[in-house]
């Protein structure tokens, strides 16, 4: 089922990548949150997708790292991650910061074609360090003799803190907009100065020449299917995770809607 969509928002129709997974949890599928018994949460994450997890511990930084085997990298420090195996899940876990999936695809000298996932967490301190960027850099980084080709790369964009509950401090946001523009503030109900923060990932997106798919919704509003640290001081965490199909090759059509983003539910 999709999320609720806001009212402002942008689109790639259709999904390009139907070999590719993204789902968000919601409350019913449990607190995904790095800080508890590691027992507690593998349990949590299988129960959601029955693969091998890479889970970083963020930090609100800027690293990425590759995963280059399944469950590479789990629990350890970096605020984005990158993979051309299937069957491995990315998993970015979030109370309002923005979750960020990516899909790319290169081709190397002979003319095969590898699908590349991303994920990244996307703070406000990570969008003015550059997270996206670094991310962004990571996904189109291939080996040499080979290229980005075929479809296009394409972020989807998960529910985080809308303007509407996220009231902002002047020196913070005069420092946003002085990085993206105008356009990274908004108003909260009862017309504070706020931070937009799917506005200010898809500008940051946008600089790299990059398609959203924003299907966000607010995580303060949304107290029945979200978590949230800003509105409620909820220690739970939701995860969005992204991986590639083992079963499905770039040439099968996938089993959702052609309007969403992979699985999302």
């Amino acid at each position: 089922m999709l999320p609720e969509q806001p009212q402002q928002h942008s689109r790639t129709s259709p999904w390009p990548y139907p070999e590719v997974r993204v789902s968000v949890s919601i409350r019913a599928d449990g607190d995904f949150h790095l800080e508890q018994p590691v027992e507690a949460l593998d349990a949590t994450r299988r129960r959601f997708v029955d693969l091998p997890w890479s889970q970083p511990d963020e930090v609100h930084g800027t690293d990425v790292r590759l995963v280059a085997r399944p469950g590479d990298h789990d629990r350890a420090i970096a605020d984005a991650l990158v993979t051309d195996r299937a069957a491995a899940v990315l998993g970015i876990w979030v109370g309002d910061c923005a979750p960020v999936a990516l899909v790319a695809e290169h081709e190397d000298a002979d003319g095969v074609r590898t699908v590349r996932v991303g994920a990244a967490h996307a703070g406000w301190r990570g969008l003015l360090d550059g997270v996206l960027a670094a991310t962004v850099a990571a996904m189109r980084a291939v080996p040499h003799g080979s290229m980005l080709a075929g479809r296009p790369m394409v972020a989807v964009l998960g529910p985080c803190i809308h303007p509407c509950c996220y009231e902002f401090g002047d020196d913070d946001l005069a420092a946003v907009i002085d990085r993206f523009g105008p356009a990274a503030e908004g108003r909260t109900r009862d017309g504070r100065r706020a931070l937009d923060v799917p506005a200010t990932v898809r500008l940051a997106l946008a600089e790299l020449g990059v398609a959203l798919d924003d299907r966000s919704s607010c995580t303060g509003c949304h107290d029945d299917r979200w978590f949230s640290h800003r509105a409620r001081r909820e220690r739970g965490r939701q995860v969005m995770a992204v991986w590639k199909d083992a079963d499905m090759d770039a040439d099968t059509p996938g089993e959702h809607d052609s309007e969403s983003a992979g699985a999302w539910r």
